[in-house]
């Protein structure tokens, strides 16, 4: 009898150490890719020119494009976006500190460079010709990668013409990604960081954050006819005074169906039904600063 209660209890003991090395082991893999998700972007700075965009406290441009001068932008910006190497004059395509040219040589996917003043939003923007979920666990180097990339769908055009673009990135424990997009959800913060950029080729976008909110898990593209003003109109009314939401914060913005706004999405920890969602309206639309 006791050499049986000692089989057992040596079995139970070696249950239990395979058990927690493979917890470990886990542990291990899980940490390892928080690690390897900071450090895959690390090298993509010297891709970079020297010159800077702006600084945290910046302003974006006192005078706005006209309606014409925005056309000519995004038309002019297709056209750029195409797999150029460089200007017609043989130099790099640089806008700020974003050096074009350069990216594309890695990967022809990174269409344009999103940031935001005091967060870690500093990144790349890609949209693949394949599989939409493609960067959803791949990095901008087309690697397998936890943290996959910050993207677009093929539903948006790479011009940011769209009443409504929607970029999508994980919410990484490690702070990289879209993290620090849940930096919003504090007011003092969120009243002072008002401003999104978009660096295109040629052009530099301005958007003013007129609101941050849990939203559920659903496919706003698939989910929204933006093309319909009236579906469009019922949206935005929504999204500039989200009542029903949990956790919000708004700026009193007008925002109208002749307005372009950018939609950032990523996730709310380990509730798979819900997303955090923050919201801008295009207010600026500047040539590229080379």
């Amino acid at each position: 009898m006791e050499n049986g209660n000692k089989k057992k209890w040596a079995a139970v003991w070696v249950v239990s150490v395979v058990f927690v090395i493979a917890a470990l082991s886990l542990l291990c893999v899980y940490l390892y890719r928080m690690y390897s998700a900071g450090r895959s972007y690390d090298d993509i700075s010297s891709l970079m020119s020297e010159s800077a965009l702006t600084d945290s406290s910046s302003e974006p441009a006192d005078s706005l494009v006209s309606e014409s001068d925005t056309t000519d932008a995004t038309s002019s910006s297709a056209a750029s976006s195409k797999n150029v190497s460089s200007n017609d004059d043989g130099r790099d395509v640089v806008n700020g500190d974003v050096n074009f040219t350069e990216l594309w040589k890695v990967n022809p996917d990174m269409y344009a460079w999103i940031k935001i003043p005091n967060t870690n939003v500093d990144y790349p923007v890609l949209q693949t010709s394949g599989d939409d979920g493609f960067y959803l666990e791949h990095n901008y180097k087309k690697e397998y990668e936890f943290a996959g990339s910050i993207y677009t769908e093929k539903l948006n055009k790479k011009d940011f013409s769209d009443p409504n673009t929607v970029l999508y990135g994980h919410n990484m424990l490690n702070g990289t990604m879209f993290r620090t997009l849940h930096n919003f959800r504090d007011p003092d913060f969120f009243a002072a960081n008002p401003y999104i950029y978009i660096l295109l080729p040629d052009r530099t976008l301005t958007y003013e954050i007129f609101s941050a909110y849990e939203y559920d898990d659903r496919h706003i593209l698939y989910s929204f006819d933006f093309s319909d003003e009236d579906v469009y109109a019922e949206y935005l009314a929504y999204a500039t005074n989200p009542t029903e939401s949990m956790m919000c914060n708004r700026r009193e913005i007008e925002v109208t169906t002749d307005d372009k706004i950018i939609t950032l999405s990523t996730c709310l920890g380990n509730i798979d039904t819900s997303r955090y969602l923050v919201q801008g309206v295009l207010i600026s639309d500047e040539p590229a600063a080379n």
